[in-house]
């Protein structure tokens, strides 16, 4: 009996003591953000109440200002882009958003799907633009490693430099190595390989160090153009 009294008397302080106190006020509230919030039903937030090292919550502008108290320093970001803490697990961010924007060929299964993958993609680009990144993988059908004479007549002027999925090896048509300077005298570089046909000369795939032969030829990427590759993955 007297536990149960003591424990209805903790209840009713402890009711009282919100009532009278309250909504729990922030420490810093941060307005006008463009604000990811992670959450498919609701993606974006324009304000967020931040009590000590706790996000209180996320929400209009409206929601959040209940959060404010004498105290609370409120901090107008003037829409900047604000998203929970990345854990970097080896992601290559403007990579990925390059991907997204060039050839997809990470589930091309069959010798006839990667050749028209790149044909469709060469149609859609400039004259002399580069087709890079693919993320192709050769045990989808069957193992035969791509050639350059499988993509050569497709995309022409336009060099290509398509990467393996594991990013060890790339296939690289003729007017990327041209560029590159590889022919069939063209020796292995050290931890490297350029792999030849039996008459020596290069089908295109080029391993580890001998990418860069290729690699390093292609312009170096604009500001504007470092923007575009962010699009894809919302990041702005």
């Amino acid at each position: 009996m007297i536990k149960q009294l003591f424990f209805s008397l903790g209840i009713a302080i402890l009711f009282c003591s919100c009532t009278s106190k309250g909504t729990v006020k922030a420490d810093l509230i941060i307005t006008n953000a463009n604000i990811w919030t992670g959450n498919l039903d609701a993606p974006k937030a324009e304000a967020m109440a931040i009590k000590a090292d706790t996000l209180m919550a996320v929400g209009s502008l409206d929601e959040i200002l209940k959060f404010k108290g004498e105290f609370t320093e409120v901090q107008d970001v003037q829409g900047k882009f604000i998203t929970p803490g990345f854990i970097d697990a080896h992601v290559h961010l403007l990579m990925g958003g390059n991907s997204l924007l060039s050839v997809q060929l990470r589930d091309a299964s069959s010798k006839q799907e990667f050749i028209e993958r790149i044909a469709s993609f060469s149609k859609s680009i400039n004259p002399g633009q580069w087709i890079v990144e693919g993320n192709w993988d050769q045990t989808l059908w069957g193992g035969e490693l791509p050639n350059k004479v499988w993509i050569d007549k497709f995309t022409g002027s336009n060099p290509v430099a398509i990467y393996r999925m594991d990013g060890h090896m790339i296939l690289a048509n003729s007017a990327a190595l041209k560029i590159a300077g590889i022919d069939k005298n063209s020796p292995d570089v050290e931890n490297g390989e350029i792999v030849k046909n039996l008459d020596g000369t290069p089908t295109g795939i080029l391993k580890s160090e001998a990418m860069y032969l290729v690699l390093n030829k292609i312009p170096k990427l604009s500001t504007a153009e470092k923007k575009m590759q962010s699009v894809p993955l919302k990041i702005t």
